[in-house]
């Protein structure tokens, strides 16, 4: 038989995103806890480099990215109206989210607990994050999908802004209006203004998403593409990482601290082969665990944009206004990794009662 088909014949759910989405929200929860806890330049080595570099990084945002473009292709409602809504939606709750997470930090510079609170307070507020990077690719796919793009030639227009993006990362317009116009758009990190997840270097993830899994609803075998697949992307993607981390090339430059937002294509190469990987792993796993494991991991990815909101104001608050803000308290790793993980324990389980199961983005 035949591994793809002309018609498509892998429809239903495909628990190997939603194991992948799963283990992203947990990475993510994870390294925001420590970096509220020890500060991202303090993040240098041991497990904490691992942890804000590699699971916290290039396993998390870019495969849950990913796994969001594989999504849209299996969504039942991509048309560019309902798509448009959802981008508009997706903005404007990341910078909802923005005036929650920086509450804390005014709330300390007004407490005099230092200047430095109301730089962070500012850069909170400004901050183009995940969720408005979410927006504009959704924004981007309606408009491509009211083109009748194909998935080809989406991915093809995520590797031209990939591309785009490296050439104009890091750069200063001139002006602080210049900078905010231009700032959802490609790299720019001047002073109290920062986009974390610039459109044209990340885009390409979930273009590459949609590719992936417009392909797979073809596949006639996912055992067998899964078996070809994840031990060559595992492979390469590990060759890579320790030539990457060694070397300190790359995301993993120290020439610039946001070369990891920044990515150049090759970079995004390796993060998908990460991506893949992962979902590989989760595709094979899956299957075999408990029903109770099983509902649980696809009930977070359910519920992963509301988990991702709510754990913000633990981190925030929690993390970032009381202990380490007000206390400053000295934490030992495993004491801040099993506050981590009541975080994203405590904001699952709010995520699925009302008025948080009512959200809908």
């Amino acid at each position: 038989m035949e591994l793809f088909s002309k018609e498509e014949v892998n429809t239903g759910r495909q628990w190997a995103f939603d194991f992948t989405k799963a283990l992203a929200i947990l990475f993510m929860v994870a390294v925001h806890t420590f970096i509220y806890e020890y500060g991202e330049e303090n993040m240098n080595e041991g497990f904490q480099y691992r942890l804000n570099n590699i699971y916290g990084g290039v396993l998390a945002a870019p495969a849950f990215m990913l796994s969001m473009g594989v999504g849209i292709a299996y969504s039942r409602n991509h048309d560019p109206r309902t798509m448009f809504k959802r981008g508009i939606k997706l903005i404007l709750a990341g910078y909802l989210l923005n005036v929650v997470r920086c509450i804390p930090q005014l709330l300390l510079w007004k407490g005099g607990f230092g200047e430095d609170h109301f730089g962070l307070f500012i850069e909170e507020l400004n901050l183009f994050d995940i969720l408005q990077f979410a927006g504009f690719a959704f924004l981007l796919f309606a408009l491509l999908r009211s083109l009748h793009a194909s998935a080809n030639i989406i991915l093809l227009v995520g590797l031209a802004l990939s591309v785009f993006g490296t050439f104009v990362r890091s750069i200063d317009m001139g002006s602080t209006g210049l900078n905010l116009l231009c700032y959802p758009f490609v790299g720019i990190h001047v002073g109290e203004i920062w986009t974390s997840f610039p459109l044209a270097n990340w885009f390409i993830f979930v273009a590459a998403g949609y590719w992936i899994g417009q392909l797979i609803r073809r596949c006639n075998d996912l055992n067998r593409l899964y078996a070809v697949v994840t031990p060559v992307a595992a492979f390469i993607f590990t060759v890579c990482m320790i030539y990457m981390t060694r070397h300190d090339v790359g995301m993993f430059g120290e020439e610039n601290d946001d070369y990891f937002y920044y990515l150049t294509p090759f970079d995004s190469f390796v993060c998908i082969l990460g991506a893949i990987t992962v979902s590989g792993i989760g595709h094979f796993f899956m299957p075999h665990e408990p029903k109770l494991i099983y509902d649980e991991v696809k009930q977070i990815a359910n519920d992963v944009t509301r988990i991702y909101l709510i754990h913000w104001f633990f981190v925030s608050y929690v993390m970032g206004g009381l202990i380490s803000g007000m206390l400053g308290l000295p934490l030992p790793e495993i004491v801040t990794m099993l506050i981590a993980l009541v975080f994203l324990f405590v904001s699952a389980w709010m995520a699925r009662r009302k008025p948080f199961s009512n959200i809908k983005i």
